[in-house]
């Protein structure tokens, strides 16, 4: 007999036990498809979240300074932080790689108008800052230099701190707001680049990073971001631009360094990998059980075909062609469960998605992992009842009754 022959042979046998072979192949099926169900939405989750948290910054990069103690200040815990200019910021934009720098600093207060309140987060930048970071100003303008070196009284809103203080149809540009108790005006609505999960939900606001400056007596630049031309080598270019504004503060025992939002991506994703990877191990045990359930079956199917067996082999199949019938039967009937598995799994992700804030899709290699492990599942729980029917003795089988 042929492997096709053996084949045909084995969709036969299944056929005529439909129901034992559904029953038998449903711990395949529902192991098969939790476990790509399972990794589907570890990755989506991976992908959404890594995108929610650094989708935004992958070519931007936060500089900061960090002190060395020496033996002598040791226990001094206070120490003083420079004061950043505009000739800092035009220095590190000379940095190879360098598109743009950007100096934010913050402020803070009641935000009123008429009688709604609220502390929205209040953030210091220049006429570059929206240009630079591609924020899409949904109303009125963005700021301009003339806005910035005249210290104007003017502010953006977020689209959240839009629908909090205003009406949805109330114009908002050119309406005076009140911070703690001083007028400013709207002139723009921007939409946020924080993810709308991790936003302040009294609102985002800009103000000229000159007025903060005046308003509340903070230092013009507080932060330095450097924009990257790569987002593949920003990381690299931050490092030189750390190193250079070093150079240039020139202040004994204190350095400058970055934060690699790279390194935080790694983390995660190595801890949604290790969560996806237990919870599919435990959904796998499934498979398990259902490799139990097929060397039962295929027990039981040697013992009523123990006839069948004697005449194949007085006929003359040798002991391997018994073997080879044995374990193709077991892998069919493995490998369908494992393909209606995936069939189930597919219909889930597609719910998933469909219900779900994840964008969910089964992955090509993990549907042929899938298919080639129930097949292995088929061999491995398949070799000791083929291998019982191989060493049937041809006369004892045939009295058999």
């Amino acid at each position: 007999m042929s492997i096709w022959e053996s084949f045909v042979t084995a969709l036969g046998s299944i056929w005529s036990h439909k129901i034992r072979s559904i029953l038998t192949m449903l711990g395949i099926i529902i192991g098969v498809g939790a476990v790509i169900v399972i990794v589907a939405i570890g990755q989506g989750a991976k992908k959404q979240m890594t995108e929610d948290l650094f989708g935004t910054d992958k070519n931007i990069i936060e500089i900061f300074p960090e002190y060395i103690p020496t033996e002598e200040d040791e226990m001094n815990m206070y120490w003083e932080i420079p004061v950043l200019t505009r000739e800092d910021l035009e220095a590190v934009k000379e940095v190879p790689g360098v598109k743009a720098v950007f100096g934010t600093n913050y402020g803070y207060g009641m935000l009123s108008y008429n009688e709604v309140q609220g502390n929205p987060q209040i953030i210091g930048i220049d006429e570059q800052y929206i240009r630079g970071r591609k924020i899409s100003v949904l109303e009125g303008r963005p700021f301009t230099r003339n806005d910035i070196e005249g210290i104007s009284r003017v502010v953006m809103i977020d689209k959240a701190a839009r629908e909090k203080y205003f009406k949805k149809d109330q114009p908002v540009i050119g309406e005076i707001v009140e911070i703690e108790g001083n007028p400013y005006k709207v002139v723009g609505v921007f939409e946020s680049l924080i993810p709308e999960q991790y936003r302040n939900p009294e609102g985002e606001m800009f103000m000229p990073r000159t007025l903060i400056s005046m308003m509340y007596g903070n230092a013009e630049i507080e932060n330095i971001s450097v924009l990257g031309d790569n987002p593949e080598t920003v990381a690299e270019t931050g490092r030189m631009a750390a190193e250079r504004l070093t150079e240039v503060k020139n202040v004994e025992n204190l350095v400058y360094r970055t934060y690699d939002m790279s390194e935080y991506e790694n983390e995660i994703n190595k801890f949604l990998t290790i969560i996806t990877l237990v919870i599919g191990s435990i959904a796998g045990i499934s498979l398990l059980v259902g490799g139990i359930g097929v060397m039962n079956i295929m027990l039981v199917s040697v013992t009523e075909r123990t006839r069948e067996i004697g005449l194949r082999k007085a006929l003359g199949a040798t002991r391997g062609r018994i073997l080879l019938q044995f374990l193709i039967e077991a892998m069919t009937l493995t490998s369908l469960g494992g393909l209606i598995g995936i069939g189930l799994a597919s219909v889930g992700t597609i719910l998933v998605t469909k219900f779900s804030p994840l964008a969910v899709t089964v992955n090509p290699l993990i549907v042929i992992i899938g298919i080639s492990f129930s097949a292995f599942i088929g061999i491995i729980f398949g070799i000791l009842p083929a291998n019982k029917a191989s060493k049937l003795h041809p006369i004892d089988a045939l009295r058999y009754e």
